[in-house]
């Protein structure tokens, strides 16, 4: 019988080494679960905020193309600006979700289309969208752009974004032209 004291001590030390070693592994695999999940989003934040700059100064630089003075400049420009929306949405396809790569995806077919029709006068796709002209698709295909990311980003209220329409409506309610 005395060797079951040392024994039953043994066994006691062995148990509580083992919970230990179950909890800090357990701890250990959420925090780098964590971790990662944290390096995803700030990828696909940055992604996302580089798509949509690229965006803005694709539509900014269309818009202005039809008064510029310098044709093969401005055309550079687009040149450059439609080159970092394609790259951008290409690297969405890596970190994004299937919503945002889809959302992404038609930002960069409704730009052609803006790009194009500032160059030529003439929609790309008119046939298939008689009745919205490009800049609104883009601005559409940016409102689900950026519901997509914050899905993705887990955001609260993340359908909530105000549509270009709705802030131009809300500053034309307001007085602001």
């Amino acid at each position: 019988m005395q060797w079951l004291a040392p024994i039953m001590g043994f066994l006691g030390g062995v148990v509580a080494a083992s919970v230990t070693a179950i909890i800090t592994v357990r701890t250990n695999r959420s925090k780098m679960a964590a971790d990662i999940r944290s390096r995803w989003d700030a990828a696909l934040l940055e992604k996302a905020n580089d798509l949509t700059e690229a965006t803005r100064s694709l539509r900014h630089l269309a818009e202005g193309y039809p008064q510029c003075v310098d044709r093969d400049a401005q055309t550079a420009r687009l040149d450059e600006v439609h080159q970092r929306l394609r790259i951008t949405s290409e690297q969405l396809r890596l970190v994004g979700d299937i919503r945002v790569q889809a959302a992404a995806r038609r930002i960069l077919q409704h730009g052609y289309a803006v790009r194009t029709q500032a160059e030529t006068g003439e929609d790309p796709r008119a046939a298939q969208y008689q009745t919205h002209p490009p800049v609104s698709r883009l601005n559409d295909a940016l409102q689900e752009f950026y519901r997509a990311v914050r899905h993705q980003l887990r955001a609260p209220d993340a359908d909530d974004v105000l549509h270009d329409d709705d802030l131009d409506a809300i500053a034309l309610s307001a007085g602001n032209p």
